[in-house]
Formats: C-alpha cells, structure tokens, sequence
C-alpha cells in the first residue's frame, strides 16, 4: 500500500471535517472531487468512487483499515458500505 497516498488521504479528511464541523459522516464516494483536486487519484467520472473504495477494501483484506482512522465500515451480508467520519 502507498504509505504517501495514505497520508495524503488523512490530510485531505482532516482538513474536510475541520471545514465541515456540523457533518458526522460522508459516503467515501463523495469525497472523490478531495481526493482528484489533492492529486491522490485521477478523474473519475464514471466508477462512482471506485479508486477509493478499491483502496478502502484491499486495507481491509490486509487488516490495515487502521491506517485511515476516519473509515467507518458498515457491512452487510454481500457488500461494504465506506463513509468517513471526524475523529472523536
């Protein structure tokens, strides 16, 4: 996993939720213009958010979701949902 986009995501979340105080969780896919304006992944028009969840799912498989510590998993019987929420 690229350590550099790593820290490049969590700069990315941090400075979202302390510009955003009043919101407590946002899809991962929502963030996708962030992270596309930060440099960390190219255009995606028509994935609907799949580099960061591609990202999100191969942290989990590797049980490394740690590194991002704003990632909330919600998981149901066939799919995971990814939302980021601000750090308590």
């Amino acid at each position: 996993m690229n350590e550099s986009k790593i820290n490049k995501i969590n700069k990315v979340l941090a400075n979202y939720f302390e510009q955003n105080k009043s919101v407590k969780q946002i899809p991962a896919l929502d963030l996708m213009d962030e992270f596309v304006a930060a440099g960390i992944f190219k255009l995606d028009s028509k994935r609907a958010g799949f580099p960061i969840r591609k990202m999100l799912r191969e942290l989990d498989a590797n049980d490394k979701l740690y590194l991002i510590p704003f990632v909330v998993a919600e998981r149901k019987s066939k799919n995971t949902y990814w939302y980021f929420a601000p750090l308590k």
